[in-house]
């Protein structure tokens, strides 16, 4: 506010509350600005850029699942025409994960940054080959924990395992949600 709009009463005020206040020291040091100021971040850059969000799986299943079973699960509905392309491998794989040989928990780890990484980068379908296991008559313990996972990562939409030629009952197609890149 400019002096010349206050009353005799608000300046009385106002050098009465000041009265034991002390001014600061003056520094001696120079601050230098920037002859520029520092660009802003493009929205899609700090998008990209943002961190993995944290995500915990379960490890217990209930229903063991055999290694010729097919594995299929949707989130909500989908139109029967998605689905369709879905499960007969129309849709354009655009990345994938092969999880032979991993143990339990580097494979949740791998499934959790690549599905959470294929999301980001705004990819709608990808493959995920998880085996048939079940050598020596043992359960695919891999087919198993990815067909409880999966449901469980907000991100996917559905899955459905794949034709022979994309690896068949040791594989899974998987929908991915279509996500915003406005902040």
């Amino acid at each position: 506010m400019a002096e010349d709009n206050l009353s005799d009463e608000d300046k009385a005020l106002f050098r009465n509350a000041m009265q034991s206040v002390k001014p600061l020291r003056q520094s001696n040091k120079i601050v230098e600005q920037s002859a520029k100021p520092l660009p802003l971040p493009s929205k899609k850059t700090t998008f990209a850029e943002r961190p993995l969000p944290t995500v915990f799986l379960s490890d217990t299943y209930r229903d063991e699942l055999h290694s010729d079973s097919v594995l299929s699960w949707t989130s909500h509905p989908i139109p029967s025409k998605r689905m369709r392309e879905l499960k007969t491998g129309l849709i354009h794989i655009q990345a994938r994960l092969d999880l032979h040989g991993k143990t339990p928990d580097s494979a949740r780890e791998a499934l959790i940054h690549f599905i959470s990484k294929e999301t980001l980068a705004g990819h709608r379908c990808v493959l995920i080959i998880h085996g048939k296991g079940g050598l020596r008559g043992e359960k695919p313990i891999l087919k198993n924990l990815v067909n409880y996972w999966l449901p469980q990562l907000s991100q996917v939409l559905a899955f459905h395992s794949a034709l022979a030629r994309d690896g068949g009952n040791g594989a899974v197609y998987v929908l991915l949600k279509k996500i915003k890149t406005e902040l």
